[in-house]
């Protein structure tokens, strides 16, 4: 079943225990949230914290090929930015007929050793 057209409301709230294996110490860290790698969207930066807080709220215009929301973590830094981890979220598993997904998406370590933290998303959609 193809996704519903209408608009995708995502709220990047939070993360915890996130990790980036070449720095020592804290992230400065951003979200990037898209459908199309064509129209990406990113969150401030929260300076020196493994746990940030964003509560950013992002809009997005569902089209019928959109199935897949994909979120990516980045430390923000001097040379450029590192990725933390990214996600992606199968919108067609969720039926939101029945109120918004709210949940912590864990971020997988490339090889699947260990997580390398959560980020909680919810995620509304209006017809």
């Amino acid at each position: 079943m193809s996704s519903p057209h209408g608009t995708l409301e995502v709220t990047i709230v939070e993360a915890r225990h996130l990790k980036d294996e070449d720095i020592v110490g804290k992230n400065d860290a951003f979200v990037e949230v898209y459908l199309d790698k064509d129209y990406k969207l990113r969150t401030k930066t929260i300076r020196n914290s493994n746990d940030p807080t964003w509560n950013e709220k992002f809009t997005f215009n569902l089209s019928r090929n959109h199935d897949d929301l994909h979120i990516s973590v980045y430390d923000d830094d001097t040379t450029g930015k590192d990725s933390i981890g990214s996600a992606k979220i199968d919108l067609k598993k969720h039926d939101f007929t029945k109120g918004p997904l709210d949940e912590w998406i864990k971020l997988p370590a490339l090889l699947g050793l260990r997580s390398k933290g959560e980020i909680h998303v919810t995620i509304e959609h209006h017809p």
